[in-house]
């Protein structure tokens, strides 16, 4: 895992642009290292040929164009880096923010690179909120692959617990990068009126 990409994407998780500055890879660095100790990472995933029912809409349509095959994902850190977010907002807030910040990144590159398991063509990791999609359809994976036995749960409010879990698709057969001109929120994205972007270019 390179250390250095995993610290950009936390700093951009919390607002930085371009170069992070120095003082604030000084407040991640230890942060991440607490993130790495707490967490317990653990992920599942199934490939299918032909779309499910949820799937046949957009954008997971377009999204899956030319795709010979996909997979259902799911992934999680655990609940003890959870635990430890919600005691620092009591002690120290600011830490908190960075530590979740890390634990955001964390989860993201761990999954990024479990999913190496579907080869080399293969698109990013597309979640149900993502592009208008429905949150709900998150149902649709937990049904389908289980996460319980990893220790997930699927909240009546549509999210997960623990908090830094991740569920979603990835097409299989294709490279596809994310880009902001793809994305159905495009004229009301309020990162791109900051003059950033919600992902990391290099992702595919």
């Amino acid at each position: 895992m390179n250390s250095s990409a995993l610290y950009d994407r936390a700093c951009a998780y919390l607002g930085a642009r371009g170069v992070p500055p120095e003082e604030l890879l000084e407040r991640v660095a230890p942060c991440m290292d607490e993130a790495r100790s707490l967490a317990r990472f653990r992920a599942a995933g199934r490939t299918y040929e032909a779309p499910l029912p949820f799937l046949q809409k957009e954008p997971y349509v377009s999204f899956l164009a030319g795709c010979a095959a996909y997979a259902l994902v799911v992934m999680t850190l655990g609940g003890e880096i959870d635990r430890r977010i919600r005691a620092l907002t009591v002690t120290d807030p600011s830490r908190a923010v960075v530590l979740d910040a890390c634990a955001s990144a964390l989860v993201e590159e761990e999954g990024d690179e479990w999913e190496a398991r579907f080869g080399a063509e293969r698109t990013y990791r597309f979640c149900p909120g993502y592009g208008g999609s429905p949150v709900s359809d998150v149902a649709h994976i937990f049904r389908e692959l289980r996460p319980e036995r990893l220790g997930m749960q699927l909240l009546p409010s549509g999210l997960m617990a623990p908090q830094k879990s991740m569920a979603g698709v990835v097409g299989i057969g294709r490279r596809r990068e994310r880009s902001c001109g793809a994305c159905m929120l495009y004229e009301h994205c309020a990162a791109r009126r900051e003059g950033r972007v919600c992902y990391r270019s290099e992702n595919k």
